[in-house]
């Protein structure tokens, strides 16, 4: 007995800082009512929010630093370097908050779906439900252009303007000049990284779905194709996160090659990547994926998790909640991965269930069995 006691708590010693080291840490909780529809991260680990009618900016460590009433309900949203939070309103107004006060604000088309600003906020362009495409100087109207009948993603990067429309890719210079265009299908999502365009085209039936890389000057390099809706794209620069509801979570590099694919019981909502890390929403579930494409932790929450992203300041964001109207809410949650220390929590307003179960944990337990099995029967033979 007094054997098999010391193998027990030698094996229970062995296994449990490998268990807690595998887990991320919680770091921090930020909730309110109404629903974030859209969640924008700055260089500077600032977080800018679509919430419900406000406008609400983050501090990285989760606390509140303002809020402000929008014109209808905050659809869309972008973060300047130097905390100029702008937001698309679902009552089609574009609105720019600076210190939680209105900076400009200017009544658009249709509806504000997408939005994009730049680093310094001097700049901002804005896609609207019609399919208009404008661009503001410092909150003066420079040029508006039609691209189609829905603009779904504008992005603003290094003096050009890409939007991606039910009508294909565009890409203007700031003064309004057409520079190139392509229609390889809908365009969902446009994103930029190094010196290609990379453009997530969905069609109107959504059975299946492609990234197409340009390069800058609108020549296609590389196509991928996916069977089935690829709702979510991300890139942190280095590589490509896809994932929706054609059965996994694929990492590309730059080439188009597949770095990992993972699969995914679920229909995903968003993705996010840094480092090779991806964590994916999907349900009432978020997943961290390592580099080495394996699901080193997940979690289930206590509503729909409907958003995910990196901060430059090393964690990982998730949040969910639920639209309903009766109950609707969002959590904000900070993750650090594993080996990170924890800050103080800014709120204590998590309503999470308990710690999915991690493959590595789950590896380590078995082990101890399977030694604690070949201790007893070395102490019996």
């Amino acid at each position: 007995m007094k054997t098999r006691t010391l193998a027990a708590i030698a094996l229970i010693l062995l296994v449990q800082p490998y268990v807690l080291a595998l887990q991320p840490s919680h770091l921090w909780s930020y909730s309110d009512t109404c629903a974030v529809f859209s969640m924008a991260v700055n260089g500077n680990g600032t977080i800018g929010l679509a919430f419900g009618y406000y406008a609400e900016l983050l501090s990285p460590d989760g606390k509140l630093l303002w809020k402000a009433p929008t014109r209808g309900i905050a659809y869309s949203s972008a973060l300047s370097e130097g905390g100029i939070l702008l937001i698309g309103t679902e009552g089609r107004w574009l609105q720019a908050f600076k210190d939680g006060k209105v900076l400009w604000e200017r009544e658009l088309k249709n509806a504000v779906v997408s939005v994009s600003i730049s680093q310094n906020g001097s700049l901002a362009v804005a896609g609207d439900a019609s399919g208009w495409v404008y661009l503001f100087r410092n909150g003066n109207l420079a040029w508006e252009k039609r691209v189609g009948n829905y603009t779904w993603s504008v992005l603003l990067r290094n003096g050009t303007v890409f939007a991606g429309s039910d009508s294909g890719l565009y890409s203007f210079s700031v003064s309004g000049k057409l520079l190139w265009r392509d229609n390889p299908g809908p365009v969902r999502k446009v994103l930029t990284v190094k010196n290609e365009v990379l453009a997530l085209v969905v069609p109107q039936s959504e059975s299946w779905s492609e990234v197409v890389a340009y390069s800058l000057d609108g020549k296609v390099l590389w196509e991928k194709k996916f069977n089935g809706y690829a709702r979510a794209i991300s890139t942190d620069g280095k590589s490509v996160a896809v994932a929706g509801n054609f059965g996994n979570v694929t990492l590309l590099d730059l080439d188009g090659e597949a770095i990992y694919s993972v699969p995914l019981i679920g229909y995903a909502y968003d993705i996010a990547t840094m480092g090779n890390y991806t964590v994916v929403s999907y349900g009432k579930t978020a997943e961290l994926i390592s580099p080495n494409g394996t699901v080193v932790w997940f979690e289930r929450f206590n509503g729909t998790a409907y958003h995910v992203a990196f901060s430059p300041r090393g964690y990982f964001l998730t949040e969910y909640g639920s639209h309903d109207v009766q109950n609707c809410y969002s959590v904000i949650e900070a993750w650090a991965l594993a080996g990170v220390s924890p800050t103080t929590p800014a709120t204590q307003t998590s309503t999470r269930e308990s710690f999915g179960f991690n493959p590595y944990v789950g590896a380590f337990l078995i082990l101890a069995v399977v030694l604690m099995g070949v201790l007893l029967w070395r102490k019996r033979s």
